[in-house]
């Protein structure tokens, strides 16, 4: 039996000739900001390749909805959640000023995100997609990249050449887990949202090199991998404390770790800044009414969706090359975190 030969796609086109997948989609679309002889080189390839685009790439632009989907990942499918209000305010600010409506998508599971793209690609359903929880390799952003779909994300992923604004995680973990290690902790834990996504690498590679930088030997059983939920945090600190790993410090890659943690370590008769010191990610609101209140660091999120509109509007405007902007976090230092007992 013949095996099948597979159809080249625009990636292997875009390899081939040595251009960037927007660039080629751009080219093969008709796009006036594209030289005549890019043009030239990449319609004369795609015919060597024998490559066709399918027919959502072909008659994307056809028509103009006037509309921006921003889709809501699991688990920010709650409307009380800052995070998510503070940016959708920024976002519809800028874009009701140029024309456009902002339309709000929610999935429950990667699966499902996928699913909602493809049916917003495909049927016309809108002219650009906003969403986050970015992961290293992120089949939403191959499938977005492929067909010359518009889109910018809150997050990144281990290619990083697509459109994306960001807190700088690195920087963001360097920095707590400095403070700690000033504070003079030497056995400081890092209780990781879920691997699954980029922004926990960055965090986790901003603290293993504070340590590394302060001599400090990394010990992996310091280092534990939350769920999402109100009682992760907690879980990891009293397998942390009954396992004998004993840590003086925590640093938690978002607040509902971190105030998790501080409840249990409360329970283990440990006082949080005093036996303990914690520090979060997120700066929610109830983070300022913990008890203590817990370090945290905070982040314009109306600035981000500011910014983030411009980015798609830039992108339906023509501009071509990756937009990118990585956005300082700022401590905010409360009573969570003290010196080492």
């Amino acid at each position: 039996m013949t095996e099948a030969v597979r159809r080249p796609g625009i990636r292997d086109l875009a390899a081939h000739v040595g251009l960037s997948v927007s660039t080629v989609s751009r080219a093969l679309n008709g796009y006036a900001d594209v030289n005549a002889d890019t043009r030239r080189k990449v319609e004369e390839a795609a015919e060597r390749l024998g490559y066709r685009a399918s027919f959502a790439a072909a008659t994307l632009r056809s028509a103009q909805t006037q509309t921006v989907t921003f889709m809501v990942s699991k688990p920010w499918t709650k409307f009380v959640d800052p995070f998510y209000l503070g940016l959708l305010d920024g976002v519809e600010l800028v874009l009701q000023a140029q024309g456009y409506d902002l339309q709000v998508v929610m999935a429950r599971e990667y699966e499902a995100e996928i699913d909602i793209i493809r049916r917003t690609v495909e049927r016309h359903r809108s002219d650009a997609l906003l969403f986050g929880r970015t992961r290293p390799e992120d089949e939403r952003i191959d499938y977005l990249q492929a067909r010359g779909f518009p889109f910018v994300t809150v997050g990144q992923t281990l290619r990083n050449d697509h459109d994306w604004i960001d807190r700088d995680g690195v920087g963001l973990g360097r920095q707590a887990t400095e403070r700690l290690i000033r504070f003079g902790h030497t056995r400081i834990a890092y209780l990781s949202p879920p691997l699954r996504y980029t922004y926990s690498h960055h965090a986790r590679q901003g603290y293993r090199a504070a340590l590394a930088a302060a001599g400090l030997s990394f010990d992996p059983t310091l280092e534990i991998e939350c769920y999402l939920s109100r009682r992760t945090g907690g879980e990891a600190l009293t397998h942390l404390i009954t396992s004998g790993a004993e840590p003086t410090a925590l640093f938690c890659g978002n607040d509902m770790i971190a105030l998790s943690a501080m409840e249990a370590a409360r329970a283990l008769g440990l006082r949080p800044g005093h036996d303990i010191s914690v520090i979060g990610c997120d700066d929610m609101p109830i983070a300022a009414l913990g008890d203590p209140a817990l370090t945290s660091f905070t982040q314009d999120l109306d600035a981000v969706g500011m910014r983030m509109a411009r980015m798609v509007l830039a992108k339906l405007g023509g501009a071509t090359e990756p937009l990118q902007d990585l956005v300082e976090a700022r401590l905010i230092p409360r009573e969570s975190d003290g010196p080492a007992p």
